[in-house]
């Protein structure tokens, strides 16, 4: 799902970015004087191994959206996206700069700006230790909107979405899947 795109004052981008285009992520990075669109960086020290079968060899998680889609640096500084709620991964840019300069307007929509101002537009505020979840993923049908997300702690839902990929990544397209939930 490409997310609707969203016009940044030039200006502004142009200022923000002289600013942080070399530095290291801190405490998330932050576009256009906004509320981060990244999760914090504890966020890189994230376990990942569940998701083994479909990461570049030898990577690091170099940030991530709101949502928990993992930004992944592998060993040629190339970024990928591993979309954790869509059970996917692309490669996205060449090197962390030009990714960061891309998510300066994210016109590839991969900070999903416009669903993130609706949660928070509906009263969901995350903690520092808290993502959108989604009640039904998305690679299993769920649908990008308010209704289907909550909020729930980032390292429980990369963990839930790597568990649910490890059990159904070996299905034909379109199987039928059920979740059973146990206590």
């Amino acid at each position: 799902m490409k997310a609707p795109q969203r016009k940044a004052d030039p200006a502004l981008c142009a200022s923000f970015f002289r600013v942080v285009a070399n530095r290291l992520i801190g405490h998330g990075l932050v576009m256009n004087n906004r509320q981060s669109d990244f999760l914090p960086n504890e966020i890189t020290t994230v376990d990942i191994s569940g998701w083994a079968d479909i990461l570049p060899k030898r990577c690091r998680v170099l940030a991530a959206n709101l949502f928990a889609d993992l930004f992944i640096v592998d060993t040629e500084d190339a970024v990928h996206m591993l979309e954790v709620s869509a059970a996917s991964i692309a490669k996205i840019a060449v090197s962390e700069e030009e990714f960061r300069q891309r998510c300066v307007n994210d016109e590839d929509g991969w900070l999903l700006r416009p669903l993130a101002d609706q949660c928070r537009a509906a009263g969901m505020n995350p903690t520092a230790d808290q993502c959108y979840a989604f009640t039904q993923l998305p690679f299993l049908g769920g649908e990008y909107k308010t209704e289907n997300i909550w909020l729930c702690s980032w390292r429980e839902w990369i963990s839930y979405t790597a568990s649910v990929f490890a059990q159904t990544k070996d299905f034909p397209d379109g199987s039928a899947v059920s979740i059973r939930i146990v206590d």
